[in-house]
């Protein structure tokens, strides 16, 4: 055996001795709070930062020339970042969010020692100024100011705005971000590192867990025909991807494409079972009333989000005549 390569086993049983350490401390937080943060790695250098009860997933992709951070929400991105600083001691180079959420786009203030480009498509640059700094701003001046995470932070926009792709490298890393349009919010934006075989997917697919509908300041932003475009046309790339990351739930590790369309069935089943029970003349208080997930989404988690998203399936179905 070389020297090189035992350094790099010990190297590696260290760090995997880090993400262990990590997740069982991150899971005894999470009785108490809910922005807890587990450390997942998902491929070389790339790691997803899990919420199991509260905000949206974060995710990171460390090269020899910086890191690139993928979503950062104003309570936890502070755990990021000491993870980071565990990993490498280069700068976050690129912030990247996936829609304009407060979950997804409000913790770039926390990089601010490293002075990243904060990157967002001009959708979601227009629905940060004029959405989600409002909520930013309620929730800025609500509780105690000095464990109120908002009260803390300072509100961030974006430095630099694309519209449709962008492609970012950084050393032999490629990261290629498309506008993937209005489905979860009005510019989701997903990011593929092919050189990792992992896409990134925002809140485009959640795992284990019913769809949020993509609210800020009283605003819904989700379209479900758009949602379900969304996914066919990614599928429809047949990139040659290990793992699809969500922007809630856990990582299903080299599952691959079944993640996307599990997702699509999801909606396709959900959407024409609201569509039937409209077209024999009940109303939405009914259908609410006694809605049940089929069985294959029985075990899903908060199922308060897929009572608020069955208004979405009702209007926009009687809006588009389906």
């Amino acid at each position: 055996m070389g020297a090189g390569f035992g350094r790099r086993a010990v190297a590696r049983a260290a760090g995997a001795l880090l993400l262990a350490a990590m997740a069982g401390a991150a899971h005894a937080q999470q009785g108490t709070d809910r922005n807890a943060l587990i450390p997942r790695q998902v491929a070389e250098g790339v790691f997803m930062m899990e919420n199991p009860t509260g905000s949206g997933n974060a995710g990171f992709v460390i090269t020899s020339e910086g890191v690139l951070v993928y979503d950062a929400d104003v309570r936890n991105a502070d755990q990021t970042l000491a993870f980071i600083r565990k990993q490498t001691d280069k700068k976050v180079r690129y912030v990247v969010i996936s829609h304009a959420a407060g979950d997804h786009a409000t913790g770039v203030w926390h990089y601010r020692e490293d002075k990243p480009v904060f990157v967002a498509t001009r959708r979601q640059m227009r629905d940060m100024y004029m959405q989600e700094k409002q909520q930013f701003d309620e929730r800025k001046a609500l509780g105690n100011p000095q464990t109120n995470p908002y009260a803390r932070a300072q509100f961030v926009t974006p430095d630099l705005g694309f519209e449709g792709a962008m492609t970012i490298q950084l050393a032999d890393v490629t990261f290629q971000l498309t506008d993937e349009g209005h489905g979860h919010s009005t510019s989701d934006v997903t990011m593929y590192v092919p050189q990792r075989r992992v896409f990134f997917m925002g809140d485009l697919l959640n795992t284990e867990i019913h769809p949020g509908q993509s609210e800020s300041a009283g605003i819904i932003f989700a379209n479900v025909n758009g949602w379900i475009g969304s996914l066919e046309r990614i599928m429809a790339r047949n990139l040659p991807v290990d793992t699809y990351v969500p922007g809630h739930g856990p990582v299903h590790l080299g599952r691959g494409i079944a993640d996307l369309e599990e997702q699509k069935r999801y909606f396709v089943t959900m959407r024409d079972r609201v569509s039937r029970r409209a077209a024999r003349g009940e109303d939405l208080e009914r259908i609410r009333k006694d809605f049940a997930p089929p069985e294959d989404f029985a075990g899903y988690k908060r199922p308060e989000r897929m009572h608020n998203f069955l208004n979405l399936f009702f209007h926009q179905n009687i809006e588009r005549g389906y």
